[in-house]
């Protein structure tokens, strides 16, 4: 993970991908479907994460050369950078995107959705680490684009289905 720190507008944050930055910068990511956006802010410092994870745990996993793939090590890494920049975790909120089920041949009980299990494990996470989450647009059969905006602490949310709205 790169902590971002130039001055510009709009800083892409890939799959499987996680970067911390302040304003006035912006971080957007596009495409998650069943992966899960994670944003993290601290809106006394105005700076902020976004994480973009494609699996939920790390430990599970036979190749572990990139954390911001899972959701567990993507948490704890931003959490630790934010922290490392001056930010106190009693001041962190989060917000969460994506977790859809994109595949219309898994049910809601099927042990291949992993959409739902990236949220669940962002859900264990941050309350281990003690985060309130305080909003959250997760599941559906859609996918969805979000660009956060370091200024306010807002999320846009891009999508398809039901164009935008600001959470």
């Amino acid at each position: 993970m790169q902590t971002v720190a130039e001055v510009g507008t709009i800083i892409e944050v890939g799959m499987a991908d996680a970067k911390v930055s302040k304003a006035p910068i912006k971080l957007i990511t596009r495409a998650l479907g069943s992966c899960v956006g994670v944003v993290i802010y601290d809106s006394a410092r105005k700076t902020g994460a976004m994480a973009h994870s494609m699996l939920p745990d790390i430990d599970k996993a036979r190749i572990k050369s990139n954390p911001s793939r899972f959701v567990n090590s993507a948490i704890n890494n931003i959490v630790s950078e934010l922290e490392k920049s001056g930010s106190h975790r009693s001041r962190l909120a989060a917000k969460l995107f994506g977790g859809a089920q994109m595949f219309s041949f898994i049910t809601p009980e099927s042990t291949l959705n992993i959409g739902q299990k990236n949220v669940q494990m962002a859900h264990e996470i941050l309350e281990q680490l003690g985060i309130k989450i305080i909003a959250e647009e997760t599941g559906g059969t859609f996918g969805r684009t979000i660009t956060l905006d370091l200024e306010t602490g807002k999320v846009l949310v891009d999508t398809v289905s039901w164009g935008s709205k600001e959470v």
